[in-house]
């Protein structure tokens, strides 16, 4: 067996189900298996690929393990040479797993190696090829200075907004939505840090690869579609920001020290409250405007209030 790939899913079956035939149709020229851990989704995900996909391997849990845990479950059904951690919310259009199949294959050095993420419309997702969060990329970017001076390095966002991702190379982080790499390496690491329930667990991983002494490489010549965010909508407008952040917080404090952590919650406490006092001073013009542009600039704010309030201790991460 070459690949494993290994999907979590929590109520996401339309997504799961263009995911699976995707694999199913653009799959060619190696020998791959799909493991999917279903975190107790409701809505019948489990049902539809015992039905649609008896060669799938469900493990169905009775509980919602959480995107790490969650792996490496899957993981530890795996087979393959290599694991292929995917996102349920993705979509093949070409052969994509072979390309980076065969590139961990030729290039030793390479602990993991990722592609090329579209969104929806087709346009590039910069979190596919990243650098790990700190207090100067968390500053630009809740400043806006990543979009006023996009072609500084300096002032550039973690999502690196000044390189067009469109050429190969190594990087500091991957995106989990698609991350290839050994089955050896991945449980010699013990595979994603449980501790983490959703987000960051990529971060915490690449950088414990990196720490080996091997790169993590862009594979620009691949691509696959990732129509994000498909199971943290589900959970609110406040769930995706404040989870990321108390990740990233979490990462640096491990990986980094207290004071590299301390200073990125203090750079989310200044560009938070930047971003709300703005919006505070431009609200008679959005006030004015159309139902729709109240609505988006109600969920701007009360979106960085809540992200404000984390950064200063007034308000945990939600539920589960």
């Amino acid at each position: 067996m070459d690949v494993s790939v290994c999907i979590v899913n929590w109520n996401t079956r339309e997504m799961l189900r263009r995911c699976l035939r995707s694999l199913r149709d653009h799959t060619r020229g190696l020998e791959f298996e799909v493991i999917v851990v279903d975190n107790a989704s409701s809505d019948g995900s489990v049902a539809m690929m015992e039905t649609e996909f008896p060669e799938v391997i469900v493990v169905a849990s009775a509980a919602n393990l959480g995107f790490a845990k969650g792996c490496n479950r899957a993981a530890a059904e795996a087979r393959g040479s290599f694991v292929l951690y995917l996102n349920p919310d993705t979509e093949l259009v070409s052969n994509a797993i072979h390309g980076m199949w065969r590139f961990l294959l030729a290039h030793s050095h390479v602990g993991a190696v990722g592609c090329k993420l579209l969104n929806s419309d087709g346009s590039i997702q910069l979190t596919c090829a990243s650098s790990f969060p700190s207090t100067r990329n968390e500053l630009t970017s809740l400043l806006f200075l990543d979009r006023l001076f996009p072609r500084s390095r300096l002032c550039s966002s973690r999502e690196l907004n000044h390189w067009d991702h469109l050429d190969s190379q190594e990087v500091e982080c991957l995106s989990g939505a698609c991350m290839l790499m050994s089955r050896d390496l991945s449980r010699r690491l013990g595979g994603f840090d449980e501790q983490l329930f959703i987000y960051g667990e990529d971060l915490d991983l690449c950088c414990r690869i990196s720490r080996q002494g091997l790169s993590l490489y862009y594979l620009a010549t691949e691509a696959i579609y990732h129509h994000e965010g498909a199971a943290s909508r589900k959970k609110g407008r406040s769930f995706a920001p404040l989870f990321q952040r108390a990740a990233n917080y979490y990462f640096l404090r491990k990986h980094f020290g207290r004071a590299a952590a301390v200073g990125y919650r203090v750079a989310v406490t200044l560009g938070a409250g930047a971003r709300v006092v703005l919006a505070g001073l431009l609200s008679p013009l959005w006030l004015l405007g159309h139902v729709s542009s109240r609505e988006r600039f109600a969920a701007f704010l009360l979106k960085h209030v809540d992200v404000l309030l984390w950064s200063v201790g007034l308000r945990s991460v939600p539920s589960r």
